[in-house]
Parts: structure tokens; C-alpha cells; sequence
């Protein structure tokens, strides 16, 4: 399927039914399968919170894991640079002996 090419859908996230306009369905799919998870996940944990609470509690908890992706990515990606420079200036010293 082409990316640019936006397809219509039909999903299902705790137990309401909406239509999204996707470019990567198949990615969509997997985005539906996680939200609805946790969604359901914690109205198990808090039975009698209504929907929106379930809600903004599943939108937070997804943009921490977010969060914490992008700093240890930030972090992975800083070892990796300092780990490059060494790499550059021990292949320079031999290059210059």
C-alpha cells in the first residue's frame, strides 16, 4: 500500500467504534490493539473511573512511555557519539604514526 494514500477504517477501542483516516494501516491496527490494551487494563485496575478518566489515564501513561523512549534513545545515541569520537581519534593516531 502506498503511505501517501490515506485509507479509511473502521476500529474498535473500549468498546466504541470509531473511523480513522490511516496511512499505514497495518501500523494503525497495532496503535488500536495497544490503546484498547491499556484502556481495558486500567478500567480493571479502576472498575468504577468513568471512560474519559480511563482515557487521559491512558493517554498519560503512553506519553511516559514516550518520554522515557526518546531520553534513553537521546542517552543511547550520546554513548554511541562519545564511543565514535574515541573510535576517530585512535584510528588518527595511527593514521599519523
Amino acid at each position: 500500500m502506498n503511505l501517501s494514500e490515506p485509507k479509511t477504517i473502521k476500529v474498535k477501542i473500549f468498546n466504541t467504534e470509531y473511523t480513522l483516516k490511516v496511512e499505514d494501516e497495518n501500523l494503525a491496527y497495532k496503535v488500536v490493539e495497544y490503546v484498547d490494551r491499556m484502556m481495558n487494563e486500567l478500567h480493571s485496575k479502576f472498575p468504577d473511573q468513568p471512560t474519559l478518566t480511563i482515557a487521559v489515564l491512558t493517554a498519560l501513561n503512553i506519553a511516559e512511555e514516550l518520554f522515557r523512549e526518546r531520553r534513553d534513545r537521546g542517552y543511547i545515541e550520546g554513548e554511541i557519539e562519545d564511543l565514535l569520537r574515541g573510535l576517530s581519534s585512535k584510528v588518527d593516531r595511527i593514521l599519523s604514526l
